[in-house]
């Protein structure tokens, strides 16, 4: 009876391994051509299979009665961190968006227990550890497919995404698995070396390619790592065990920073690496004044609520209101101002939203997983060679990661998050005090008195009803509105409205706390005339998602509608929170125009020349400019702006005629004068 149970536990075990594998292969390679926004692909499967997971789990505690937690120095300092999620989505004023980052944060906690509970045998492990080495295989390949021009299937987006994304995600994720593969690289022997030095070949040259600056710093500061780690636990005599390999590898990747380092045909880049990386010391480089903007408007969010912090997934909430008061006294960021869903800074944004609770929580959980791999590499036999390389490997992986966090937000793109989440887990069960080659059970598995059948059933039949309804409120539903929403916004480019509107109102129906969604509807009723639905739905969008372009449509129902004192505080708001949003200006200006406040439209109107003073459109708002001083009895401030218009305006334009026209009329009035 006991084998009985045993084989059934070891089953449930087994599916439940099965399962997390499914979700480390499929978060990062998922891909729906029809929804180019990866995150929301990735976010669909981790929940799906999240619910799967913690199911299967219950489902395995009712039928063997048994359950067991294998202990690790992690688990209670992961526990007070989900605690503190917790207490976050209490204190957030806006708990339906904090919950649905809520559930990713609470879904990498569970793959890291799974992990920790489920792995008995080096066979396992080393079975999830070949798992990342395929995923990032298969992510390098299509990148460089990508790169060459070769993707029959996500061809319209003209840019690196492989199936993360992003450059910068790709990067991230091949630079966590890098040192793993470059450790198995240092142990294993003939072909199987040879299919390591391929690999990470692959993986180097992809690194290459996407030429992301993050990265190569988090690399390079965790080389001086390795370095450390080498010296200190005298791990030396591996490498010069295999100092021809490395030559040839080192020659290897040396040849392929010199083919993308350079001018030549195998190197498509604009821009070649070394002058990538130099822009990193350029004052006036877009992307590195944005981050510090949003960092620097990151801090005040922390400033004003540093212990509890607004609650998880509130950073997007939040973040244009606060740029707008940091701006009002730091006008030279207001080029690179805009919208911003993450920090670029983890550890900033878990600040802002956990508060310093949250954070220092997690920085426990990272400073006692080193003390961790501290403890084990001095007290692992020195004979030991090989778990000391697997697990070198291993926490450089992880430090690449920790350290690229300061530039970037790999928590928040669960291709990344649930990757790393695992890589933890991986390494604190291969440090673990017993050999892995037996059981890893620390505790005697506790029992369950579940001897009634019919309860047994009961419970089941409960526990996957849960899971049923569990997978359709959190991934189906809302993973259905989102393909509704970018089949509207298809026909929406096009200006088929009436079609868009279906799929749009599909949409909200399916999940009616996406601000996304509620956005493209309340606009698309503006676009069909229907102002009453369209104010309604855009308020509501503002509950969800806060974006100056959802308030700036307001403004155009309401202006459209001749409430023109709420139009005005619209437009005023949207170009508020964005104080380049040009459009805002023009149309507040229009505004004032229909209004006859002609010196209020100048105000505005020259704004749009103060912020772009080289955009396309010059000309228009220029004659325009010359309208407004002609209706004031301004002929030659008129003239001036009417004859710059002309000399802008291209030579197929129809508004050329009405410039010469005003500008006749003006000459033929001061001669007749």
């Amino acid at each position: 009876m006991e084998k009985y149970w045993i084989e059934k536990d070891n089953s449930y075990q087994k599916l439940l391994t099965i399962l997390l594998k499914l979700t480390l292969l499929s978060v990062p390679l998922y891909v729906n051509k029809y929804i180019y926004n990866f995150r929301v692909n990735q976010e669909a499967v981790l929940k799906l299979f999240a619910v799967f997971l913690i199911a299967i789990w219950l489902v395995k505690i009712i039928n063997t009665e048994k359950y067991s937690l294998q202990k690790t120095k992690l688990d209670l300092p992961i526990i007070l961190f989900s605690l503190a999620l917790i207490l976050s989505l209490f204190i957030s004023k806006t708990k339906t968006v904090s919950f649905q980052e809520f559930i990713i944060f609470l879904s990498y906690i569970l793959i890291f227990f799974l992990i920790t509970n489920n792995l008995d045998n080096k066979a396992n492990f080393n079975s999830f550890i070949h798992l990342f080495f395929i995923i990032s295989l298969v992510v390098s390949i299509y990148t460089l497919m990508q790169y060459y021009g070769i993707d029959p299937y996500l061809s319209d987006l003209h840019s690196l995404t492989s199936t993360i994304g992003q450059k910068n995600w790709i990067s991230n994720y091949l630079a966590m698995i890098f040192p793993g593969a470059f450790s198995y690289f240092l142990l294993e022997q003939s072909q199987k070396r040879i299919l390591y030095f391929l690999l990470l070949s692959i993986l180097y040259t992809t690194l290459m390619i996407c030429q992301s600056r993050g990265i190569w710093i988090s690399i390079g500061l965790t080389l001086i790592f390795a370095i450390y780690i080498i010296i200190k636990f005298k791990l030396y005599e591996i490498f010069h065990k295999n100092k021809k390999w490395l030559t040839l590898l080192l020659i290897t990747l040396l040849l392929i920073t010199i083919i993308y380092s350079t001018d030549n045909p195998l190197n498509k880049s604009a821009i070649t690496v070394p002058q990538r990386a130099m822009t990193t010391f350029d004052e006036q480089d877009p992307s590195i004044n944005t981050r510090f903007l949003i960092w620097k408007t990151t801090l005040e969010m922390i400033k004003e609520r540093p212990i509890l912090g607004s609650g998880i997934g509130t950073f997007k909430m939040n973040y244009l209101v606060y740029q707008a008061e940091f701006l009002k006294n730091n006008p030279y960021y207001i080029q690179y101002s805009g919208k911003a869903r993450d920090a670029h800074n983890e550890y900033l944004q878990m600040w802002a939203e956990l508060g310093i609770i949250g954070l220092g929580i997690f920085i426990g959980i990272i400073l006692m997983f080193y003390s961790s791999i501290i403890n084990y590499l001095k007290k692992v036999n020195k004979d030991n060679e090989k778990d000391k390389i697997i697990v070198f490997g291993l926490i450089l992986g992880i430090t690449c990661f920790l350290i690229h966090s300061i530039f970037t937000f790999p928590l928040r793109v669960p291709a990344l998050g649930v990757t790393f989440f695992a890589l933890l887990g991986l390494t604190v069960i291969y440090i673990r005090k017993i050999n892995l080659d037996k059981t890893c059970s620390d505790n005697k598995p506790k029992e369950l008195k579940l001897k009634n059948k019919g309860i047994k059933i009961a419970l089941t039949v409960l526990v996957l009803f849960f899971m049923i309804w569990t997978i359709n409120l959190v991934a189906v539903k809302p993973y259905i509105a989102e393909i509704k929403y970018f089949n509207g916004m298809r026909h929406n480019v096009d200006g088929n409205y009436k079609e868009a509107l279906t799929y749009f109102e599909q949409a909200a129906l399916l999940y009616p706390y996406n601000g996304r969604i509620l956005h493209a509807l309340g606009t698309t009723y503006y676009n069909l005339g229907n102002l009453s639905k369209a104010e309604e739905v855009l308020q509501k969008a503002i509950r969800y998602m806060i974006d100056a372009n959802t308030f700036y449509n307001l403004g155009l129902v309401y202006r459209q509608a001749g409430l023109f004192s709420k139009a005005e505080e619209e437009f005023r708001y949207a170009a508020y929170l964005i104080p380049k949003f040009t459009k805002a200006y023009y149309d507040l200006g229009y505004l004032y125009f229909i209004q006859e406040k002609y010196d209020d439209t100048i105000e505005q109107w020259s704004k749009i020349l103060e912020i772009e003073p080289l955009f396309d459109n010059k000309y228009i708002v220029l004659n325009n400019l010359g309208i407004v001083y002609k209706k004031k009895q301004m002929p030659d401030k008129a003239l001036e702006y009417f004859l710059e218009a002309l000399v802008l305006a291209p030579e197929d334009s129809p508004v050329i005629e009405e410039i010469e026209k005003e500008i006749y009329n003006i000459y033929k009035s001061n001669l007749d004068n």
